[in-house]
């Protein structure tokens, strides 16, 4: 329930090197929206949802990515992408 911007800052602080966060588009959206992202990786599952939740909730906001590297892990393709600033 902290601010987003105040809590990354405070993990940041801490002894580690990434930080990796976990959730839905909601949760996601708003690190987006402050421009505490970094990288997204992505993994594609050989699963369609047509009623699933969205991974990126409709905004106004625009990321542009440059692809990093893709890793398969059996069924699974991880994507890597920076964030351009």
């Amino acid at each position: 329930n902290d601010d987003i911007v105040r809590f990354t800052n405070k993990l940041k602080n801490q002894e580690g090197r990434n930080i990796w966060l976990v959730g839905g588009g909601e949760l996601l959206q708003s690190f987006i929206k402050e421009k505490l992202v970094d990288e997204l990786i992505i993994t594609v599952a050989p699963s369609i949802i047509g009623k699933g939740i969205p991974l990126f909730k409709e905004g106004d906001y625009q990321l542009d990515l440059s692809l990093k590297g893709t890793r398969n892990f059996n069924q699974f393709v991880e994507l890597h992408y920076g964030v351009q600033n």
